[in-house]
């Protein structure tokens, strides 16, 4: 029966087997994982075809921020530092402000449909949400897309919403300019009663004192009003430069002298080219540092350039300021911000210093003019007086006509112009923006295939049970005999009904593994069990002993599972019959309760359990049972004993001891690695001169692997199993 295809010996070292990797997890738990990986992309696919699609319109405005009103920063020099707005983002909140967008609610007369706010109109918080607006710092341009479910709904909805934008737009411009009339316009009134009232006061001083107007002296009055109205705008820029100066004094902490002197060494040139040569060696000395070890000679050379770079800049100092100052004040580096303020500081100073000079010399002029003043005749001082309050009132009232006609022209032309363009209208999408099919098949792909990934893992991560050979215990230390296919149990064994069988020639394979374990000459005792009931200890007991009964060899198979046997039914023999525990009690003969030639095999006898006694553990330790054992190994070729589980009882390593091999039984998908290495343990700690493993009712389809001694044959599992030494 024994091939000539000899391969190494299926045996386990003390490295045990071999972990099951991943790529044998995903073979053995194929079918979960296509079933995974199958119905998540299904799902979605249902559910993608389930819901409701949303379409998506985009429309694109060119919004001109130099005609909302905002002045270049550049005409404003001396204005505090301070945080502008982005008129491109005011914008954009305009167009989701509640007055742009309840406006569309209406139009389109949108309402709640169920609820307590049935009837009422939508929320604006509702439209803005399917509302998304998006612009790019460097341009001018917004884009604005809508979703709804139909696309023609959302291109008109985003129609209403850009068309009632660019009407608020005009309207907000307009508004300012009617502001600016309706202020002109109460300006203009008052300018009118002050002109009216000044020109009276004139006429009614001429006819009292009868002062001739043309009087030469007149021309004095008017270079004094003049002089005066001069030194009142001087005077208001003054104080404008002194409280910009101030502030940026306080932010800088800096007096006058010390910006003229850090202006001065911020401006030169040899010291700008120093500090950048100096920024540039450290830089690369912090690259540096992060590639060599320190003490690096480019490391150092670089430190000793830097060191010089700094006493250049220092000597630099020392020239432009004197040896007074100290040049470890000034930092190396040139802080281009601060050098901005300085020159701002200095040049709101030096605009000080202008004004206040100008104001000494109008001061100047206006007292050589009132030295004047006063010589003139009361009387015609008070009519040069009037005259150039009259004058005054005069041009005002021309200023606020003319304003007024500029306002009215600009509300004409922000009536009809607008700084908002739209670029590209509102479309009509074609397909829905959501759901994307293909993108979320293609994305519940990937994610059954994770998820089916991880379902695998945590299946064999938390699953101990033995499935194959690859996932027995890896310090199980022992042989392993072979494994044994899954067969239905008949009436009798099936090497005895099925002699072609594959699990008859499983078990002539595991026969020769025996031998090779030393299973021969005086080693005569076979003892089967196994962690658990329920694992075929007891059907492979009954079929190995038909198949050395076949073989010639005068075999005994003896049934020490008093509490549960289980033998007479593979048999065909009554429960009821003495048996072992019967002799172990001297109540019947051990010869007379033997039953021969079983199944009508020669050489095949039975010894049935016997009778269920109080205290079998005392029957099975006792000589007795030493004695009937000994006996029995004299007169047969090879004594079987089936025993209990370990798990439940210790019957079996009572007589482990007596035992010249132990085949350990172990259930496909049933047996964990916990229970097979505990029972393993048990067995080991009795001092068993050899143990197998036998791995029971493996699936038809899973390649099978026969070790036996110091070689074997098989196939697949077999080659995953070093050469290693019997148990013997």
């Amino acid at each position: 029966m024994v091939t000539n295809k000899y391969k190494n010996i299926i045996s386990i070292k003390s490295g045990g087997c071999l972990d099951l990797n991943f790529f044998e997890a995903i073979k053995m738990h194929l079918r979960l994982g296509l079933l995974i990986a199958c119905v998540v992309p299904t799902l979605s696919w249902i559910i993608a075809l389930s819901v409701t699609p949303i379409f998506e319109s985009r429309a694109r405005l060119l919004i001109e921020a130099k005609d909302l009103g905002f002045q270049d920063s550049a005409s404003q020099p001396f204005r505090p530092i301070a945080r502008l707005s982005d008129p491109i983002q005011t914008q954009i909140e305009i167009l989701r402000s509640a007055t742009i967008l309840e406006k569309v609610i209406h139009q389109f007369n949108m309402r709640y449909k169920n609820g307590q706010k049935k009837g009422q109109y939508l929320s604006y918080l509702s439209l803005n949400s399917k509302l998304e607006i998006s612009s790019d710092r460097n341009v001018d341009i917004v884009e604005l897309k809508f979703k709804d479910p139909d696309p023609k709904k959302a291109k008109d909805i985003l129609q209403a919403i850009t068309d009632s934008y660019i009407e608020k737009t005009i309207e907000l411009k307009a508004s300012d300019t009617t502001s600016a009339i309706r202020f002109l316009k109460k300006e203009r009134n008052k300018a009118e009663r002050e002109a009216l009232n000044a020109s009276k006061r004139l006429r009614e001083f001429e006819q009292k004192s009868k002062t001739i107007s043309s009087d030469v002296n007149s021309e004095i009055i008017k270079s004094s009003f003049n002089l005066k109205n001069l030194r009142l705008t001087l005077n208001a820029e003054y104080v404008k430069t002194m409280s910009v100066a101030g502030q940026l004094g306080k932010q800088l902490m800096t007096t006058v002298d010390d910006a003229i002197i850090s202006s001065t060494v911020s401006q030169d040139p040899f010291l700008a080219a120093l500090r950048k040569d100096l920024y540039e060696k450290e830089t690369q000395l912090v690259k540096l540092q992060t590639k060599v070890k320190p003490g690096h000679y480019q490391l150092e050379e670089l430190k000793e350039q830097t060191e010089g770079n700094k006493k250049l800049i220092n000597e630099r100092i020392k020239e432009l300021v004197g040896t007074e100052v100290n040049p470890d004040s000034f930092p190396f580096s040139q802080d281009p911000l601060r050098g901005e303020l300085i020159r701002n500081f200095l040049q709101s100073k030096s605009v000080e210093l202008a004004i206040e000079q100008e104001l000494s010399v109008i001061d100047d002029a206006i007292a050589e003019v009132q030295k004047k003043l006063d010589k003139l005749p009361n009387e015609k001082y008070i009519y040069s007086q009037l005259l150039r309050q009259n004058e005054i009132a005069q041009k005002r009232l021309e200023e606020i006509e003319t304003k007024l006609i500029e306002s009215r022209m600009k509300g004409v032309i922000a009536s009809h112009i607008t700084n908002i363009r739209v670029i590209d209208p509102p479309s009509l999408a074609a397909k829905p923006k959501w759901p994307n099919i293909p993108l979320t098949l293609f994305s519940s792909l990937i994610f059954g295939l994770c998820l089916a990934a991880i379902t695998i893992y945590l299946v064999e991560y938390f699953d101990d049970v033995i499935k194959s050979v690859e996932t027995l215990p890896k310090d199980m230390n022992c042989p392993f005999l072979g494994q044994l296919p899954s067969v239905h149990i008949g009436d009798l064994p099936t090497v005895y009904q099925e002699p072609r069988s594959e699990y008859t020639e499983a078990v002539h394979s595991m026969r020769t593994n025996l031998s090779f374990l030393s299973l021969s000459g005086n080693r005569k005792l076979l003892l089967l069990t196994s962690p658990r009931k329920g694992e075929g200890k007891s059907t492979i007991s009954v079929n190995l002993a038909i198949t050395y009964a076949q073989s010639g060899k005068r075999v005994l198979l003896i049934d020490v599972d008093i509490r549960n046997p289980s033998l007479y039914k593979y048999l065909a023999r009554p429960k009821d019959t003495p048996g072992i525990s019967n002799t172990l009690i001297n109540e019947i003969d051990f010869y007379d309760v033997v039953q021969k030639s079983i199944l009508g095999i020669i050489g095949f006898d039975y010894l049935p359990s016997g009778d269920i006694p109080p205290n079998p553990i005392q029957l099975l330790e006792s000589e007795k049972m030493k004695e009937l054992l000994e006996t029995s190994q004299h007169i047969y070729d090879l004594v079987i004993i089936d025993t209990p589980p370990l798990g439940l009882f210790s019957d079996a390593l009572l007589l482990a001891r007596y035992a010249d091999v132990v085949a350990l039984v172990a259930r496909h998908n049933k047996t964990s690695r916990k229970d097979l290495t505990g029972a393993l343990d048990l067995l080991k700690k009795t001092n068993v001169s050899s143990v197998g493993v036998i791995l029971n009712a493996a699936p038809s389809g899973q390649p099978h692997a026969y070790g036996y001694g110091y070689y074997g044959y098989g196939d697949g599992p077999s080659e995953r199993y070093s050469r290693g030494q019997s148990a013997a």
